[in-house]
């Protein structure tokens, strides 16, 4: 079974999220903040991250540097709002799998996490 860490700081969405890829045979460790992120990725090295770039306690790109320095080959998919670091030289050069804009559409995402672990999408 594959390991997701999904870093999002909405609940709600959090929890919508987590539901469906665990329906999808993924094991899903959720973080709400930058410090659960990184206690996570201290404990293990999940197959793919999911990350939100906006998170209350730390900048997305410095937990995308922090991320990096943990596994420098871990696929990354950034799930944001903002559509603007989407052309930002620092998201792109850390390596990111994806760039997700939210609301992000669950099959859409399934199908593009399925794609990067080299997974086929039923």
């Amino acid at each position: 079974m594959k390991t997701i860490l999904l870093v999002e700081d909405e609940e709600s969405l959090s929890t919508i999220i987590s539901d469906e890829l665990r329906e999808e045979g993924y094991e899903v460790l959720t973080a709400y903040t930058g410090r659960e992120c990184r206690e996570h990725l201290a404990e293990v090295t999940p197959d793919l991250v999911i990350m939100d770039i906006k998170l209350p306690d730390v900048s997305g790109l410095q937990l995308l540097d922090d991320v990096r320095r943990k596994s420098a080959n871990l696929p990354i998919v950034i799930s944001t709002a903002f559509d603007n670091y989407k052309k930002d030289y620092e998201v792109w050069a850390a390596g990111v799998s994806d760039y997700m804009v939210k609301p992000v559409e669950l099959d859409d995402l399934k199908a593009r996490i399925k794609k990067i672990l080299g997974e086929q999408y039923t």
